[in-house]
This record gives C-alpha cells, structure tokens and sequence, in this order.
C-alpha cells in the first residue's frame, strides 16, 4: 500500500483529479476466511473471551433465576385393568375369544363362495394326499359320485378363460365342494364303498384333509354368523371384559369399514349390560389395581436438537422444512414439541397386553430433591368440564360429550395384504331420477376373480318390444332402461315418520311381449340380504360411496397365517345420471 501511495503522487494533480472523480462501485463476490496457521484448535475451541458479559446477560435475562424442580428419578403408576374374553356379531350370541386370531379376522370374515375354480383346487388337493395305490383304487368312484354339474359356457359372463377352465376340467376332474360336504357328515366312506383294509390310511386322509381347508381358508362355522350389516354398510359387533363385580364394561362397533380396527373405532356402550355366551367362560378375571414403578427416561425422537455444542445430529428429519400454515394446528403443536420443548419430556415404558382395558388411578412422580408430585389427568377437576378434551379415550355411545378414560389395546393387524378386488359397488345418487343406483363394477367370475361389470353386462340395457310395420312419425315410449349392472334403490318413508327416509332395493323389468322376468344383481353384496332390503339414507351420500370385496392375507404374530374375504367401504366419485326417463315421446327410425 506504501509503494502504491509513492506512485500515485508522481502524478500531475490534474491526472490524479481525474482518477479520483471517476465514480467506483465495490463489491465482493466471496467471502472466506485466510487461516494464517495450520493449528486449528483455537477457533474450534469456541473460546469465550469475555465470560463476565455472558454471564451478566444470562442474569439480566432472568436465565439465572432457580425453578427448584429437580429431574425425575422414579415414577409410580396405579392402573385398573380389564381384559376382553367374549365377542358377538351382530345380534348373535357372544362367543369366547382370545388373540390367537387376529380381531380383524373374525370380524370381517365371511363363507367362502365355491367357484367352479375352487371346487377344481380342493378336488386336485384330495387327490395329492392320495398314495398310488389308493388314487389307482378310488379315482373312478370319485369321477362317477362327485361330477362336476350345473354349469354351462353361458354361467361365465362371457370370459374365455373361465369357458376354457370348464371344457377341459368338466370330464377329468370331480367336484371338491361335494367330497367335502359327504366327509364333513361322515357319508364319504360309504358313498365311496372304502374298504375295511384302506379304512384306517383314509382316515387318516381325511383329517389331514379337512385340517388343511380350515387352515387355508377362514371362514365361520355358521354362515349366518358374520358380522356385516346390509343396512350400514359396516361391521356390527361388541366385545366385553368381565369386571369383579360380576358386570361387564361392554364395547360396540357399529361402523367399522375402513378395514383396518383400531381402538378409535369403539365406543362405551353403557345400556348394554351383558354379552351372554352360550356356554360359560371359565376365564381369570385379573386384579384390577397393581402398582408398578418406572424409571423415567428422557424423550428422544429422530431429528431433535442436541444439547452438546459440537454433538453433530441426524439429518433424517429436518424441521427447518416444516411449512405450516396458521390453520395447521397439529404441524404447528408438534413443531413446538420438538424445537422448543423436546427436553421437558419423559418417557415411562408401560407394556400391556393385547385386548386390554386399561385406565391409570394414581401417577406420582418423584424427583432428586426427594419431593414426590401428584399428576392428574389433563382434564381432571371441576375447572376443565367447560373444555373436556382427551386422547385416545373411547367415548360413550348415545352420550354426546362423555367418555371413558380406559384406554383400549385390541389385537389388530399393522399390515395385510389385499388382492385385487372380487367384487365393487357403486353406491351413487341419481337426482334426476330421485333414487339411488347400485352399480356393479366389478362382479365375481366362477374362476375366483373379479371381472369387468360393464362388459359382462348389456350395456344396451333391456330393449324393449319391436315396433310393428306402422306409418306413424313418432312413438309413445311409456319407459327407458339402463344397463343390466345398475340395480335400482328407491326411497321409501320410514315407519312412523314423514320426513326421514331410506333406500329400498328394487328391479327392472325385462321389457317383452310377453314381459319377461326382472334383472337380479350379478354379485354377492347385492343378493345376500333377503327382500326387502333397506339402506340408510345417510350411508349414501350425495358423492357416493364404493363397497368392495377382496381376499385378505395376513400372518399373527403366533407366526400362522390367515386367509378370509373381507370388505371396505370408500367415498365415491359423485353423483350418477342412468338416463331412466319415462313418458317420453320419440321419433320413429
């Protein structure tokens, strides 16, 4: 710089006049440090070179000031349990139930349909048991008694496969659903003609027979015993847990569809007293006040900030990306949890079994200071019955505003697997017609999968009669008609009222001279309710609602897996339009 300065003077004033008064803009495109030293230790050190000011700042900012509350080093919990033992679906007698099962399994499961497909697997599985010797001996008696009968090419909704299936299956193999009928009323031997030599390996053939169906498909033993209400388009049952008393703490559900269960989905039913079995449970009723004590541990949760100055943290979570908006209350409670008051928390482990009841009496906590604190539940005492809010209790059913504070494990599933679907409906409103359209989408095929409803259907719909040789210009068209899959549900009153109402199901006729029979459903959610068959209006609202039938798969944690069809229900895609018009004047073609 003292070398630049020299030089400039040697300049004329007026050369240096007219550097000075050129206008100049600074700027820097890089800031960076120049280290002067290899030995890094000192900037890393973070030295605090004047610690008298940060500490007058901590005392001016109240930083200083003791709260006198002491870490938490013990902690006690008085809890009441109770433990679910019976179940029943629907209005059905309860039965016992334990969680070797899981409960999504016995709630949802329904008898399985036998398609032409099924009856073909179970006939070829019966035959795999078969030593040489035996399949030799009584494959003909199995061909002559258990034919396959009672289908035509014309059963398939016009699906090649399924015609293929029959063709070739018709001659060669023999009807399972019928061999499992004649083994279950123990009429297979003699229908067969079993010799007294092969009695004892065909029983033994049997069983290993007829355990390898219950265990591949999960169905009830009754076939009216499931818990699926027609009417709601969702599972109906109740569970109860015995108390000491001799009465039950019953639990209702009535509107399970999502297809995965979970405590949010039951509620306190305080009118129902008992759940009767038919036969009596002999199952422990276990203490219902233990007291246990915890170790409290500090919360940590992927993402937290450190308290080390140099702990380096994880990047799985990065909370400086939370973009929440004034109405997003949860984004901006958990934001606070985690940056601001992460470390004023503890965790006390508590493990329950599944299918249990449990509500939490006395908490108390003590700390390193030897006081002991009392805590109540959040919304305890007579201050807060202006803003009762909790989570995770179940609520009392038919009692707006009230709930039990007993938190409830069920033994449900995390995760199944699902197929593609066997069978949807399509529940839509057709305000033009003022009425309601179930339409099959999809419908079951004798191969055990779902087909195309639209193409299995005329999608002419029903014609009506051909015009006779006439002269006239135009015609009196007294009906429309829709597409064989579109099933109509009229509104009808409900009894003792005027204004309510509810779906019934109905039929469109086959127009023909002479009339003809009316169209009938294709699929089973449509056919399994017996005339007449009502909706609630309120399960059908005006952007519809989609129920579906699939197979589900999921293995216990007992390490058995599980097989059954269950259903789900989903909002639709709005309203539908069937074009059904009546009284209408058209013009002859």
């Amino acid at each position: 710089m003292i070398q630049l300065t020299e030089q400039i003077k040697q300049f004329s004033p007026n050369i240096l006049s007219k550097i000075y008064r050129v206008p100049s803009i600074t700027t820097y495109n890089r800031l960076e440090p120049r280290p002067r030293s290899k030995d890094f230790a000192q900037s890393l050190s973070a030295a605090v070179h004047d610690g008298l000011w940060f500490l007058t700042r901590q005392w001016q900012m109240g930083e200083l000031e003791s709260e006198d509350a002491g870490s938490a080093i013990d902690a006690r919990l008085i809890t009441r349990q109770l433990h679910i033992d019976r179940m029943a679906l629907q209005q059905n007698a309860a039965s016992a139930y334990s969680d070797d099962i899981p409960m999504e399994t016995q709630v949802e499961r329904e008898p399985v349909p036998f398609t032409l497909a099924l009856k073909i697997q179970v006939a070829q599985y019966f035959l795999l048991l078969h030593s040489p010797a035996l399949k030799s001996a009584y494959l003909t008696a199995y061909q002559n008694n258990y034919r396959i009968t009672g289908y035509t090419t014309d059963d398939f909704h016009n699906q090649e496969l399924s015609k293929q299936l029959l063709i070739s299956t018709l001659k060669r193999s023999f009807d399972g659903e019928k061999i499992l009928a004649d083994v279950k009323d123990g009429s297979f031997k003699t229908k067969v003609g079993v010799t007294p030599a092969d009695e004892a390996a065909i029983n033994t053939l049997l069983d290993n027979f007829k355990s390898w169906y219950l265990r591949i498909y999960n169905q009830p033993e009754n076939a009216a015993d499931y818990a699926w209400d027609g009417q709601k388009l969702s599972y109906n049952f109740s569970t109860a847990a015995p108390k000491k008393d001799g009465t039950q703490m019953v639990l209702r559900s009535s509107g399970y569809y999502q297809g995965n269960l979970d405590w949010y989905n039951f509620d306190v039913d305080l009118e129902l007293r008992q759940l009767d079995t038919t036969t009596p449970l002999d199952s422990p009723i276990p203490d219902e006040s233990a007291a246990i004590s915890f170790i409290p541990t500090a919360t940590a949760f992927k993402g937290m900030p450190n308290q080390r100055f140099w702990e380096m943290e994880e990047r799985q979570i990065n909370f400086g990306k939370l973009n929440a908006k004034t109405t997003d209350h949860l984004l901006l409670l958990f934001a606070e949890f985690g940056l601001v008051y992460g470390n004023d928390w503890f965790v006390i482990p508590y493990r329950m079994k599944v299918n249990t009841l449990c509500e939490i009496d006395g908490f108390v906590v003590k700390d390193v200071f030897g006081d002991r604190t009392w805590i109540q539940a959040a919304d305890a005492g007579q201050d807060n019955n202006w803003q009762r809010w909790s989570m995770y209790n179940l609520s009392n059913k038919d009692h707006i505003g009230s709930y039990n504070r007993q938190f409830f494990l069920p033994s449900t599933l995390i995760h199944s697997q699902q197929s593609k679907p066997l069978e949807k409906v399509n529940f839509t409103r057709d305000e033009m017609a003022n009425m309601v359209w179930g339409i099959e989408q999809i419908i079951p095929d004798s191969t055990g999968i779902g087909v195309n409803g639209h193409e299995a259907a005329n999608k002419e719909g029903i014609l009506p009669a051909p015009i006779p040789a006439s002269s006239a210009l135009i015609r009196y068209v007294l009906g429309t008609n829709v597409p064989e899959n579109w099933i109509p549900f009229l509104p009808v009153q409900l009894p003792g009222s005027h204004q309510d109402i509810r779906f019934q199901r109905a039929a469109m006729p086959k127009l023909g001279n002479p009339p003809k029979e009316t169209v009938k459903a294709k699929g089973v959610l449509l056919n399994e309710q017996a005339a007449p068959y009502f909706i609630n209006e309120e399960e059908i609202p005006y952007s519809g609602t989609i129920v579906t039938r699939a197979w589900q798969r999921a293995r216990w944690y007992n390490g058995k897996t599980y097989n059954w069809i269950g259903r789900y229900r989903e909002t639709g895609s709005g309203e539908g339009n069937g074009k059904l018009s009546f009284d209408q004047i058209l013009e002859t073609s």
